[in-house]
């Protein structure tokens, strides 16, 4: 066994500290020169993704409904399709089927929204992730995430990719850490090129262009008052005009009114916050003493070597055990990730290695199709069918419009000559539209001449491209909630409803995937964020009450995943629950409780409440029946020992009894009870 003498005085020995950086930190002119090199290098990323950012800015148009923007070649130059319809007095139709379908898809995302479920990976450590439930449930609940993650499942479908940001910061209504979820706008993030991986595991570089007020920016970074005026310079001269001749080399390109370096209002700071996947030479000491893992740069070398040493003579003064007792130091190529928060002039707000117990950034991406590493989204595969059906739209409107009005046969020595041909043709075309001529004798009259519409197929190639746009998505009748045809039977309907789930599993999949590891780093920050034990106040759960009392030592210690629960809230799926729990109670296999409790029916959880009060209830009389009773029948043990008949006995215990149950129900006893104390008696 070691010897502990004097142990306390190593314990509290410290090595050599790691290296720090503060923030605001005034910079040398090399250090300013390699951020900017950074800021170069960080737009270069953010530029390669304008082909994205442009796709995305045409999808969300179209999705709103500005479905005539796109250009197209004329005589005099490029005009938007709109611009030249109206020059043909006509309006520009459409029939939104993309804002229809994507809403369609959304309100099966929000009806199948599953509630996350921590599960510990050790059978011994079952309860912990009970209690990591009931602390993620929590977070939901506070942070309202169904309704970001509703935005962002939106946002996905119509760009291809949505990102949120998961870390926690001090709320001065609970004046406590809070954990928080923000959603990213894509035409912000910025990537590192080459990423081919679904998952995301080969992105090395990821960051956000953060716009913020200055009292924002001093209250997020500045830790005095020289921090805060050192914030106030820093962007008092980090202005447009500033910025754009520092980077005039560059190409500062603005899509959807984003620009890298410039925020998008002139009361705004701009903020770079990027992280990186950086490696770093480092020395790995193992004390022995105390069982700790440290690491140290390479400059603390020399004195890692002589806090060996030491140790090493201490070992033999007090003749501890070398193996138990040593400090080891081996080289190591550490892998870490780097935050940097930089203004657009390259000065650093903050920097630093991650501090949240994953290791790892804060941002969780969801991509789409990525294929050879371009991004496509939901509602970009719909738009060419999108555009046809406009296209038909307005063409029939125009056959429809020239056959009403008919074609006008208007000779030339006719017009009249204070009129021109443009002033005919304007008053032709208008509403009501009268012309006056004084015709010379021998003057052919102008003469319309009026057709029916012409069938040129326009309406059964409407029907076509809607149905085309309908197989396409997979958004059938059935999952927009449609009535089915007459004579449909319900097991069909329910199987339509079916297959059109499976059309959209890959997209519902990929964001639940998404949701998965966006939970996962909510739960492994919780014990950094909460970190005094508290009790998990939730609203419709049914966890134990152990898992209520959060303790983040054993959450921190807990090996654990997240899952999402299937939540299949659809009336079709409400339906075939209700026929299969009913059916089991018909069979005498569960109760009606059960039922309320499986089941989707009506006002269930209004009539669970009123069943368990009824319980409580029955359970209250009861004891009060068996308490009486007693008293009954000790009274008459005392009357059979003086001599007491029978009859006498059972009637002195049933009025002992009633008098016991009178008194604790206020004068009245409960006629149920009492008939519970008569039966017991005889």
């Amino acid at each position: 066994m070691i010897d502990t003498t004097n142990r306390d005085k190593y314990l509290k020995k410290k090595l050599p500290q790691e290296r720090t950086v503060t923030p605001v930190e005034l910079l040398s002119s090399d250090d300013r020169s390699a951020n900017m090199r950074r800021l170069m290098r960080y737009q270069q990323m953010w530029d390669a993704l304008k082909d994205f950012r442009t796709r995305r800015k045409r999808n969300k148009e179209y999705f709103n409904g500005k479905q005539w923007g796109d250009l197209i070649k004329t005589d005099n130059g490029y005009i938007t399709e709109e611009q030249s319809i109206l020059e043909q007095g006509k309006i520009p139709l459409k029939n939104n089927m993309i804002s229809s379908t994507v809403t369609s898809i959304l309100g099966v995302f929000r009806n199948s929204y599953g509630k996350p479920e921590v599960i510990a990976r050790s059978v011994d450590n079952q309860k912990l992730g009970e209690m990591n439930t009931c602390i993620a449930e929590y977070i939901y609940q506070r942070a309202r995430i169904k309704e970001i993650d509703a935005k962002d499942m939106l946002e996905f479908m119509i760009s291809g990719m949505c990102g949120q940001i998961s870390d926690f910061h001090y709320d001065n209504v609970s004046m406590r850490n809070e954990e928080q979820v923000l959603s990213i706008n894509p035409s912000r993030i910025i990537l590192n090129s080459g990423i081919e991986d679904p998952r995301g595991g080969d992105i090395t570089t990821i960051g956000v262009l953060l716009d913020m007020t200055i009292d924002e920016a001093i209250s997020k970074f500045a830790r005095d008052k020289k921090d805060a005026d050192k914030i106030r310079a820093i962007y008092k001269t980090a202005n447009k005009d500033f910025v754009t001749n520092l980077y005039r080399t560059f190409d500062r390109s603005v899509v959807a009114d984003i620009d890298f370096l410039c925020a998008s209002s002139h009361h705004l700071c701009r903020v770079i916050q990027v992280w990186e996947y950086e490696y770093e030479d480092v020395y790995l000491v193992h004390d022995h003493l105390n069982g700790t893992w440290s690491e140290y740069p390479l400059s603390d070398g020399a004195a890692i070597d002589e806090m060996i040493q030491q140790r090493e003579i201490d070992i033999d003064i007090n003749g501890w055990d070398y193996e138990l007792s040593k400090i080891e130091k081996k080289f190591h190529h550490d892998e870490f990730w780097y935050v940097r928060y930089l203004s657009p002039c390259g000065d650093v707000l903050f920097e630093g290695r991650s501090p949240f117990a994953h290791k790892s950034h804060p941002f969780t991406i969801c991509l789409g199709h990525l294929i050879d590493g371009e991004i496509h989204s939901f509602v970009e595969n719909i738009i060419d069918q999108q555009r046809y059906i406009n296209r038909l739209i307005t063409l029939i409107d125009f056959i429809m419009g020239a056959s009403a009005k008919g074609v006008l046969v208007f000779p030339e020595n006719a017009i009249p000559k204070d009129m021109s041909k443009e002033d005919i043709l304007e008053q032709w075309t208008s509403y009501r539209g009268v012309i006056f001529a004084n015709l010379k004798p021998g003057t052919q009259m102008p003469q319309q001449i009026s057709t029916n519409a012409t069938n040129i197929g326009a309406s059964e190639m409407l029907a076509l491209q809607m149905q085309l746009i309908r197989d396409i998505s997979g958004v059938h009748g059935a999952l927009q909630g449609k009535e089915a045809k007459s004579g449909t039977a319900a097991s069909l309907y329910a199987q339509e409803a079916s297959n059109a789930q499976v059309n959209i599993a890959d997209l519902l999949e990929k964001f639940t995937e998404f949701r998965q590891a966006r939970d996962y780093k909510l739960v492994k920050i919780a014990p950094q964020c909460y970190d005094a034990p508290f009790f998990i106040a939730l609203a419709g759960n049914e966890y134990s009450k152990e898992a209520h009392y959060w303790n983040p030592e054993l959450a921190a210690s807990a090996d654990v995943y997240v899952n999402l629960s299937e939540n299949n809230n659809t009336a079709v799926y409400r339906m075939q629950a209700n026929q299969i729990v009913i059916k089991a109670m018909e069979m005498g296999l569960i109760d009606f409780e059960t039922v309320l409790q499986t089941g989707a029916m009506p006002n269930g959880e209004k009539l669970l409440s009123i069943i368990k009060r009824r319980k409580e209830e029955l359970q209250k009389e009861q004891l009060q029946a068996q308490a009486a009773m007693m008293q009954g029948q000790a009274m008459g043990a005392q009357m059979q020992e003086a001599g007491a008949t029978q009859a006498q006995v059972l009637q002195a215990g049933a009025d002992q009894a009633q008098q016991i149950l009178a008194e604790s129900e206020g004068g009245q006893p409960d006629p149920r009870a009492m008939e519970l104390i008569n039966q017991a008696l005889g």
